[in-house]
């Protein structure tokens, strides 16, 4: 049986709001040599980007042809600087042992609840430090970040998971 400790918690309902897109970031860490699950941020609040915007307009409104992914691919970055809604790419973007960029294995919407959870699980296969921001993109390469976050610093060695679930609503 494993065991759970909790590093930072919020309740989404402290960061709900209905202006706008936006999304929550909740962050686990598994450690092999223990057993446990540690949160390391729950409900994490989040930045959508100035493209992550025109993304969703034109996902929604204005595209007439079909051919782009949903944003549902995560990746994870060691960068520490705040995320600003300029930003078209992740910097720092963890691209081995592991943690590199895939699509969600949750993808989940339920109709008329105006909330999409968006979860992953890596398990890293070598030693990563101060992994600490989260982006969203329609591919599994480049592409369009729609969403960017930050989450308190994790560091993991071979055999730990780190779990990202991102709670997105639309307004």
């Amino acid at each position: 049986m494993s065991k759970v400790s909790i590093t930072k918690s919020r309740s989404l309902d402290d960061h709900v709001s209905n202006q706008g897109i936006h999304g929550y970031v909740t962050v686990q860490k598994y450690t092999a040599s223990t057993g446990t699950w540690e949160t390391i941020d729950q409900y994490h609040p989040n930045l959508l980007t100035t493209e992550g915007r025109d993304f969703f307009h034109a996902q929604v409104y204005t595209n007439v042809a079909a051919g782009t992914r949903g944003s549902n691919f995560i990746a994870v970055s060691t960068d520490a600087t705040a995320p600003a809604a300029g930003d078209t790419a992740l910097t720092a973007e963890i691209t081995t042992n592991g943690l590199a960029r895939i699509q969600a294995t949750t993808i989940n919407h339920t109709d008329n609840a105006n909330v999409t959870l968006i979860e992953h699980e890596w398990t890293a296969s070598g030693t990563h430090t101060n992994v600490q921001k989260v982006g969203l993109f329609n591919i599994i390469a480049a592409g369009i970040m729609t969403h960017e976050g930050t989450f308190t610093a994790a560091s993991l060695i071979s055999g730990d998971k780190l779990k990202v679930s991102y709670t997105v609503n639309l307004g």
